[in-house]
């Protein structure tokens, strides 16, 4: 069956607000198609992400009161990004959504970038927060995260992009095409082009309860996804190690010209060990930063399947 719109949604241990979301997404998308019969024009897929709790019971039960919820329920964790690459693997709309279930990218949004793409021929459209509703150190993560993403890929991503985005089904199947296993959504909708655009949202207050993602799964996340698409960190290790070599040449060749005229030279065993201890320090680094590289790519080479699925729910007739 054809659709006009697929909405993806990645669930891990906040079920719980997936009714609430299907309530306002019911209010404002059967305004947006005009009182047709919504399950008919829209498909709305939760991507049970491993949870541990009962969100896929809460699912489910939104599924029988909704007959445009559809629910794949994976084997396990696999990662937010690998849930979004089966939902968007499935998604059979002809414009396809992706957001969060706690609805800080607010669902009356959405008919704003679905004119935006129709009036202007974009194939992705993203949202852009005007503020941030969020406390300053997750603002202040946020900003750096950006700058140094932009530093290190060279993709013009501008600061505060929201999850929230639609894509058309050209970019979709583009998208669906990719075989690495580092999904890494910021990323890849940059590197695979097409036309694209920024529409301004508002950043609303999470609708219930706290995120899944702390401090520690930002960082791993801004690591990843610095290294699944620049080689730039290596280059910097490089002219590192060129630096250092170079002061050590420097030091040598002070040394020689201070024995030459006769001075005696004492060697300063704290100056020493400083020095010794910065080379060994910058050595250890790059030698770790070129093993994160390498367990990427032994990742991909393993050439196993992102995601595994347990079953699938379809919508209720």
């Amino acid at each position: 069956m054809a659709l006009d719109c697929s909405i993806v949604v990645p669930i891990y241990g906040d079920g719980y607000l997936a009714q609430a979301l299907c309530e306002e997404l019911e209010r404002v998308m059967s305004r947006h198609f005009g009182g047709a019969s919504l399950h008919e024009k829209l498909e709305l897929i939760f991507v049970n992400d491993g949870s541990r709790d009962g969100s896929l019971d809460a699912l489910l039960k939104a599924r029988q009161r909704f007959r445009f919820v559809r629910v794949i329920d994976l084997s396990r964790n696999f990662g937010q990004h690998s849930a979004i690459a089966c939902g968007l693997r499935d998604a059979r709309g002809d414009i396809v959504l992706r957001m969060n279930v706690d609805m800080q990218d607010p669902p009356a949004a959405i008919p704003n970038l679905l004119e935006a793409m129709q009036q202007g021929g974009y194939d992705l459209v993203a949202g852009l927060y005007s503020a941030r509703r969020s406390p300053w150190i997750t603002r202040l993560t946020a900003y750096l995260y950006f700058v140094l993403f932009r530093f290190f890929t060279g993709f013009d991503t501008p600061q505060n992009t929201s999850p929230l985005r639609a894509m058309s089904r050209r970019f979709v199947d583009a998208y669906n095409a990719l075989t690495e296993k580092s999904r890494f959504p910021q990323g890849l909708d940059q590197w695979l082009g097409f036309r694209h655009k920024y529409v301004e949202i508002e950043h609303q207050p999470r609708a219930d309860g706290r995120s899944a993602y702390n401090f520690w799964s930002r960082l791993r996340l801004a690591v990843n996804g610095i290294l699944y698409f620049s080689d730039r960190p290596l280059q910097l290790v490089v002219i590192a190690g060129l630096v250092v070599a170079l002061f050590g040449l420097v030091l040598a060749a002070y040394i020689v010209i201070e024995r030459l005229f006769g001075v005696e030279y004492l060697p300063g065993y704290a100056s020493l060990a400083s020095i010794a201890l910065i080379a060994f320090g910058i050595q250890l680094g790059c030698t770790g930063l070129v093993g994160l590289y390498v367990a990427k790519i032994f990742r991909e080479v393993q050439n196993r399947p992102l995601y595994i699925v347990r079953e699938r729910y379809e919508q209720n007739t």
